[in-house]
Order: C-alpha cells, then structure tokens, then sequence
C-alpha cells in the first residue's frame, strides 16, 4: 500500500536496507484499478486526488504517473423506490415530504451533507482530537433526532450512508470529512491517467529490492535486538526495525507479541471499519438514452448505489461499480460470491428495466471482514472512541513502528498515507 511504500522510498533514499513485504498477490494495498480492455478501467479503491494532495500531487510527478481532471459527474440521479423507478423530480412531487422542512423534497443523500457543512464545529484539522469538542461526539443517529428526522427518515439516509450505521457512527467523523472536502475543493479534482494503481507500482518499481509478495503476515514478535515476522507459509524474516503498515481491520487477524498500551491494543481489536462491496460492471448497450433516466442510481433495495465511470467530459462509458455499504455489504444475499453475481443480475433488472440482460459482471471488490487482509475499507469512529484511542493507538512499541492512513491525524485518505510513511520513517532516522 501507498504508506509502506513510501515510508520504503523514504529510508532507502537516506541508505537503509528496506524490504517490502505484501500480503497480496499484487501491489497497491486499498489502492486498485481494474482494467477491463477497450471499455477503460474501474477504480476499487483511492483514487479521487484533492486539490490540496500535495504529497501526493509531488509523488505523483517524481514518479512520472500523469494526472487528468476528474470527471464532472452530473448530480441528477434516477431512483428507485418502493416499487417503483422514478425521475429525479420525484423527492420535489411528494404530497407527504419524507423529510422535515427545509429538507423537504430533497433525495435521500443531502440533507445529512447540507447539515454536515451548516453545523461543522471543526476550524481546523486536528479539532477533531481536542477535548472541547468532544461534547459533538454522538451517533448520526442521535444528530438527525435532535433536528426531526423520524425513523423512516433515517432509514432513507441510512440507505446511501457512507459508514456502517447510523447509530454506531460519530459526528465527528462526518464534521471531519465534510471539513476536508469543503477545504479540499479549491480548484479541481484530479485522477491518475493510467489509473490509481499506477502510482504504486511506480513507487515499487523504484525500491533496489522487489517487494515481497504474497506473503501474509501471521506473527510479529519484537524482541530485544530485532522484529521477527513470521508468515502464514512459515517463513520469518528478522531487521532492526519494522514498520506496519496494516490497517487494524488485517492487523487484529496477526499475533502480535510487543509491549503496548491497553489502549493501542483495544483500538487495534475493536476499531471499526467501513463494510464495502462492491461490484464492477459493464453494459452492453446505452440503457440511460433507452429510458430517458440519468445513468446513476440510488436504491431502496441491497443493490444501493450504482454509480457510472464517465470519461473525462463526463459522459458515461458503459463501466459501472455498484457501491453498497455497511451493513448492506455483509447481507446473507452476499455471502456465496458465485450466487452473488447472479442476485445482483435480478436486482439490476428489477431497478433498471432498460438494462434487462445487458450487464456483464466483470470484478468484485470485498471490503469487508470476509477479506482478512484488509477488514474494511477505511476506519470510521464510534461515539466515544476518540477520546479513548486516538492518541495513543499509533505510538511504537520499542522497534515496531505503526503507520496507515487511519494514524494521520491531518489527513484522509492517500494523503494520509503519506504524511503516515513520513512521520514512521523519520521516526526511525531519528
């Protein structure tokens, strides 16, 4: 991934020995792009850049992987609800508003975004750790309450809601991302050219050694004069220092043998992480101009999201993702990955009469706790979790030294990664 990879660059340019372990069979880590021939290629991971990247903006240039504009993605949506698919004027039609004034007539994925910006707390970065806004640390759940959000109301918002629910879910985090986008939107998004995955292979295409591939983790042991990690093929490897890179959703499936506080090992057991499935797709024919629908979809059913790749003018290519999150994403109607591909066939007829028999189901991305190298997509926080870990669950353990978007306490998302890779790298030159 992005944060072992650099912190790699980082202490071979000032003359250390770095190997690369990987437990994957490819390079990248949250970090990966499908590429699907002629029809262009899917992200499954990382891959919008924020003006304000500038790590990764300068990485990407060392490098030489090129960068392009991000899509425009139009914000009309077609929906489909309680039976029935409908035209994005449909949420501005109802006779009894789902939502309380003003957020009447709004579709199910704003009002939480609008209330994010109106109300956020947070001035600067790190306000999220200070003790004076914790009183701010309750559920989703309990924010939307407070300001007339009835059960159903929630159900809908649940339904495209980026985490795992609404209830075990702080508003912290959602005043932290709101405040990163908000602040990271001078200017315009960019993508990489080639796709995402090019980035990382360029940063282990410039290590002297090749990453270690396919090569998972079992054990850690931090002893006095050394780290042994020892894999599930049962081979170890031994250095003066190690740096981890894994999220603590793979971190908690590895024995780890190190002094930490209880704290450290609580956060790395019970954190949560964001539950993703997601299914790439490719349709045969222009469905969208058949029924006169914008090609993005919201659902009321599993099949929650479905969002179009669109070219750099941003018109459709033909490629889509269906997106479902939290605990949508471990429905029992999941769990066979075979059989999966065919329920999500009858789902997408159902929703999308106009694309009967004409998606082709190309690729799945499990980011779930089914996927034992990752355990989620990205961290998220429960109420009352901030105050209890987020200090002290990234300090090292004498040699050990942690790093992962999830220990950024600036940044999100790659950009995390890197300021991650930077603080554990010159920890270690210190």
């Amino acid at each position: 991934g992005l944060a072992g990879l650099r912190a790699a660059q980082l202490l071979n340019a000032q003359g250390k020995d770095v190997l690369v372990l990987e437990g994957h069979d490819r390079i990248g880590g949250r970090v990966v792009t499908h590429y699907h021939g002629d029809a262009g290629y899917t992200e499954g991971g990382g891959a919008k850049i924020h003006p304000s990247d500038s790590r990764l903006i300068t990485l990407a240039a060392q490098m030489d992987v090129a960068l392009k504009p991000y899509p425009v993605t139009p914000p009309a949506k077609s929906y489909y609800y309680d039976g029935q698919l409908r035209g994005p004027e449909f949420w501005n039609s109802q006779s009894a508003p789902l939502f309380p004034p003003p957020f009447d007539g709004l579709p199910p994925h704003q009002p939480l975004e609008i209330l994010a910006q109106e109300t956020n707390v947070l001035k600067t970065d790190t306000d999220w750790l200070k003790a004076e806004f914790q009183s701010y640390d309750i559920s989703v759940q309990d924010f939307l309450s407070a300001r007339g959000f009835n059960g159903d109301a929630q159900n809908l918002i649940a339904q495209s809601f980026d985490g795992n629910s609404l209830r075990n879910h702080s508003m912290i985090n959602i005043y932290r991302a709101a405040r990163y986008k908000k602040t990271q939107s001078r200017g315009g998004y960019q993508r990489f050219a080639g796709g995402a995955a090019t980035l990382p292979a360029a940063m282990a295409a410039s290590l002297p050694r090749k990453v270690n591939t396919g090569q998972v983790v079992s054990a850690i042991a931090v002893e006095t004069d050394k780290v042994a990690i020892t894999t599930a093929k049962g081979k170890t490897f031994t250095a003066e220092r190690c740096i981890c890179a894994l999220p603590f959703g793979a971190l908690r499936n590895i024995a780890i043998k190190a002094f930490m506080p209880e704290a450290q090992s609580q956060a790395i057991r019970e954190l949560p992480h964001t539950q993703i499935l997601q299914f790439h797709i490719q349709s045969r024919n222009n469905f969208w101009d058949k029924d006169g629908l914008p090609a993005d979809m919201w659902t009321d059913l599993p099949v929650e999201q479905i969002i179009a790749h669109r070219d750099t003018s941003g018109v459709p290519t033909g490629l889509f993702r269906v997106l479902i999150n939290g605990r949508g994403a471990t429905r029992s109607v999941w769990e066979d990955k075979a059989q999966s591909r065919e329920r999500l066939k009858t789902y997408l007829k159902t929703v999308r009469p106009a694309s009967e028999g004409q998606f082709d189901v190309l690729k799945i991305d499990d980011w779930t706790r089914g996927n034992p190298l990752a355990g989620g997509a990205y961290t998220e926080w429960a109420p009352g979790q901030i105050r209890q870990w987020a200090r002290d669950m990234g300090q090292a353990s004498q040699q050990l030294i942690f790093a992962g978007d999830h220990l950024s306490q600036e940044h999100l998302g790659m950009e995390g990664a890197l300021d991650s890779a930077e603080r554990a790298a010159e920890s270690i030159l210190r």
